[in-house]
């Protein structure tokens, strides 16, 4: 018996339509056109031809949900209606890849007795062998496209365990003949290489940043998946940029794929998933180590909140150990806190339950932290950075080759827009307005770039004279006056200090009442010294006092009282001269009740 019946033929017949990709939709014109031959199908099985509707909106849309397929939902809709007869697809691959949007479709047809039509046969979602069938044919075409995906990706990891997969390549690289190389793009080359340099001698990507700013250097661009035929664009560098470059290890020289396909990875295949690295893949910027080593100065320029796992960049701000001093009895990270009176206090707390472990006055600590570096600091030190010094002068020319490359990429452009405009017709107004505004342009960034390196020269360049040098060397005994110059910023301090000093570790100690500080150097060795804590005052004025001023009250005033006994050498609990205020402080503790102001007469009542 037909499953078609005249209540299918009163309604419309649907024809869904729909390829996977756009090159699809280009390249395969056969699929195509049979899923268009579906409205033949559909007028043969007795539908008219204006009762058939083809619903095609969906092409360059991928099966495997119907959020993005609008075509699907409004099918959906139409069934749910009760005004479709029969959906017509190719196969329910074309129709859905997800089980959840195809057995949607089959409950919505069930309901509204629309049938479902496809190459093989008509099927009636309320009878049950048909439902059984449509539901294998779905969970069949979902698991195809799990196959699919597990053999591309298989596929593409097998090709970048070669090192041939295309990837997409930093500033500084470019893909030519399925192989990484070098930009050949010199002045890209020298960005790249300055960019390191200058994180090598900084030490934090916020003031390469700063460094290229100042210097009114700009940082390249490539898009293109380092395709060779697109120019490479330049920018100012940022933050987030110099830090990308930092941690990607092609620059070392390093093949790196699946860096950000962690979720890929197969339980049954190990392999099959994760990151794929080969190291010396190609030439590289920097070595494998120092790439290493500027990811690890990354990490230990984070700034915790905790304060317990990171050093953190040397920043503004009164404390000179910030960041470098360690709890000698726990061994976190310290924090710095800064008191009202503008004093520093280094304090340990527990993560979990916040209880304090000990506080240290930095008062106590810095200066001889900062005493015991400068006398570590010897002519020999000096010379060493005397050496260092004159290499600043090799950074200068570096700048200078950076400008030369600039302003040479610069006039070439506009020799280029000259000879367009110079090749275009006379005649051609149109064109040549516009080569001619393209020529302007390009003078006008010329000469830009000109003037603005023309006000970088007029600096000195820096030299190092014989004289200089030799000042520079005898400033070993005039060290600890430039370090508590006014002149020198906290910050210049702190990057002096972490130079030298890997860190401090610091512990109150009762017996005898000091501080003891381990000093940690660069060098591997460990230096200890005692740090003077002054005894806390017992801030209780002696009996003799008070019982001196018991004597003097009935007869004085409290400002006679602090009078007499300023002259007589007395002196508070605090250490300090008496007033008035300090002197009626302690007798009312001692139970002598206020008067009237005024001497009392002797022998007068207390009331």
């Amino acid at each position: 018996m037909s499953k078609i019946a005249a209540r299918h033929l009163e309604r419309k017949a649907f024809v869904y339509v729909r390829q996977s990709s756009i090159a699809q939709v280009e390249h395969h014109r056969e699929s195509t056109q049979r899923q268009y031959a579906l409205r033949e199908r559909a007028v043969s099985l007795g539908w008219r031809a204006e009762q058939v509707e083809v619903v095609d909106d969906d092409q360059g849309q991928s099966g495997a949900s119907a959020s993005s397929r609008g075509g699907f939902q409004r099918l959906v809709s139409e069934v749910a209606l009760g005004q479709v007869g029969a959906v017509l697809g190719l196969e329910v691959s074309r129709l859905a890849r997800s089980c959840v949007d195809w057995y949607r479709l089959l409950e919505v047809a069930a309901l509204a007795q629309t049938l479902i039509v496809d190459e093989d046969g008509v099927y009636d979602p309320n009878h049950y062998n048909d439902r059984l069938l449509l539901g294998l044919k779905g969970t069949l075409s979902e698991a195809e496209l799990h196959f699919l995906k597990s053999r591309m990706i298989g596929g593409r990891r097998n090709k970048a365990r070669r090192g041939a997969f295309r990837i997409r390549l930093p500033a500084g690289y470019v893909w030519e003949e399925g192989e990484i190389r070098l930009d050949p793009d010199e002045r890209v080359r020298d960005a790249v290489q300055l960019f390191f340099a200058c994180f090598e001698r900084l030490g934090s990507a916020a003031a390469v940043t700063r460094y290229f700013e100042d210097q009114r250097q700009v940082f390249p661009h490539r898009d293109g998946w380092g395709s060779v035929s697109v120019a490479a664009s330049w920018g100012a560098l940022s933050v987030s940029r110099a830090a990308t470059v930092l941690h990607n290890p092609i620059y070392a020289g390093a093949y790196a794929y699946g860096r950000r396909h962690a979720d890929e990875e197969d339980p049954e295949d190990p392999g099959a998933g994760g990151r794929i690295f080969i190291p010396g893949a190609h030439p590289g910027y920097i070595t494998l180590e120092q790439y290493e080593s500027n990811r690890a100065r990354l990490v230990a320029n984070r700034n915790s909140f905790a304060g317990t796992r990171y050093k953190g960049s040397a920043r503004e701000g009164m404390s000179l150990l910030q960041g470098i001093v360690l709890c000698g009895r726990c061994g976190r990270r310290m924090n710095v806190r800064y008191e009202r009176n503008g004093c520093v206090q280094y304090s340990c707390r527990s993560q979990r339950t916040r209880r304090a472990c000990q506080d240290v006055q930095g008062r106590h600590v810095e200066p001889l932290v900062a005493q015991v570096m400068l006398e570590a600091l010897s002519r020999e030190e000096l010379e060493l950075a005397v050496g260092a010094l004159e290499k600043l002068q090799e950074r200068a020319r570096e700048l200078d080759r950076q400008w030369s490359k600039r302003i040479e990429a610069a006039r070439y452009e506009a020799e280029r827009a000259a000879r367009r405009y110079h090749r275009v017709e006379p005649e051609n107004r149109l064109v040549a307005r516009t080569l001619e505004r393209e020529w302007n342009t390009r003078l006008e960034e010329l000469e830009r770039l000109e003037e603005e390196y023309a006000e970088v020269k007029r600096k000195p360049p820096f030299e190092l004279s014989a004289a200089q040098r030799e000042k520079i060397l005898d400033l070993a005994q005039d060290l600890p006056r430039l370090w508590h110059a006014e002149t020198t910023l906290q910050s210049q301090r702190k990057e002096v200090l972490r130079l030298l000093i890997e860190d401090v570790t610091v512990t109150n100690v009762a017996e005898p009442w000091s501080v003891a500080v381990a000093i940690q150097w660069r060098t591997g060795t460990l230096s200890r010294h005692q740090a003077e804590r002054p005894l806390p005052h017992p801030q209780t004025t002696s009996p003799e006092v008070v019982a001196r001023i018991q004597a003097l009250y009935e007869t004085s005033t409290d400002a006679q009282i602090a009078a007499r006994l300023n002259a007589e050498g007395c002196r508070s609990g605090y250490g300090r001269p008496f007033t008035p205020e300090s002197v009626a402080h302690i007798r009312l503790r001692q139970g002598l009740h206020k008067y009237s102001p005024g001497l009392r007469a002797p022998g007068s009542s207390v009331h």
